[in-house]
């Protein structure tokens, strides 16, 4: 993929999660239940990934879901959890004080595997240049929730 595509890309990734974390919320306000909300978003995320798969998807590679390690898997619980956090954070704290906050913790969390290469990613060392602009980030994020 192009760098430019790339980077196209994950912009639009970051608007999308500025619309629908919020809108996931607003059905956690319809419902009155955060979870039942939860359990209405991975049920259309669940139909949603079926149908593309079989549009998209090959289907050799169901045959090697038996070799994904089971830790792995937790991906599930980290995915419900986010979403379920977001649901019920975001009516109380608003999307602004709750991004900055994500993001905040997103910075400091990827430096850390980045720097040590975690979960098999390209090692890229933390450096002063990038520790004082995680620190530069997490002060703006302290000094906007005030």
């Amino acid at each position: 993929m192009q760098p430019s595509i790339t980077i196209l890309s994950s912009l639009l990734v970051g608007a999308l999660l500025s619309i629908y974390l919020p809108m996931n919320s607003m059905v956690s306000r319809h419902l009155g239940s955060a979870i039942t909300a939860n359990i209405t978003f991975f049920f259309m995320a669940l139909v949603t990934s079926i149908a593309l798969f079989f549009l998209w998807g090959d289907q050799a590679t169901l045959s090697r879901l038996k070799t994904v390690p089971p830790y792995l898997y937790l991906t599930g619980f980290v995915s419900a959890f986010i979403v379920l956090a977001t649901t019920y954070l975001i009516p109380r704290m608003g999307v602004r004080h709750f991004f900055i906050l994500t993001i905040s913790g997103q910075i400091l969390t990827a430096l850390v595997v980045s720097h040590f290469g975690l979960l098999q990613t390209p090692t890229d060392p933390v450096s002063a240049k990038k520790l004082l602009g995680a620190v530069l980030v997490v002060l703006g994020a302290l000094f906007s929730t005030l």
